[in-house]
């Protein structure tokens, strides 16, 4: 009995040593890929960042749409009201649009300003681009309908940038 006990205690130390070996080896197979695919990483955790900031700037600033009254009658008063809901539309995401821009390009300054790879500096340097060109067609559209309907007048109703 004492024999056989001895037995099972040297193989349940046996496997436990192997477990430990095991969990070493994924450790360490866990580290290679991490330093393998840090780059891939970073950006993948810079998209999700970004999302939940927009989801976040989505759902913390709600848009005020105005129901028309039972006594409102005219269809000039419906029209009115949708012009004033797609202008509230068209500020929100001026303002969305440049804090999510301010956001992101202060990070590729700051990935410029710190990073010792002349590689990264010149990929922060095209994406500091892409992000202003963005921004200046998303609010160009706002600024164009703008235009737009004062050349046409104001008896055409347009939404507009100017709130």
């Amino acid at each position: 009995m004492v024999k056989k006990l001895k037995e099972l205690k040297a193989r349940a130390n046996g496997h436990s040593l192997e477990m430990v070996a095991e969990v070493g080896v994924m450790q360490t197979e866990l580290a290679d890929f991490a330093t393998k695919h840090k780059r891939k990483m970073q950006y993948i955790s810079y998209a999700f960042m970004g999302l939940v900031l927009c989801a976040m700037l989505v759902f913390m600033s709600p848009v005020v749409v105005y129901a028309t009254g039972a006594d409102a009658g005219a269809i000039g008063n419906v029209f009115n009201r949708a012009n004033t809901a797609l202008q509230e539309v068209l500020r929100q995401i001026r303002i969305i649009s440049s804090v999510v821009a301010a956001l992101f390009l202060t990070i590729t300054f700051l990935m410029m300003m710190f990073s010792k790879n002349q590689r990264t500096v010149d990929e922060s340097r095209s994406w500091m681009w892409r992000i202003l060109i963005a921004w200046g067609l998303i609010n160009g559209v706002g600024f164009l309908l703008h235009f737009v309907q004062g050349l046409i007048g104001t008896d055409m109703a347009l939404p507009t940038i100017a709130g």
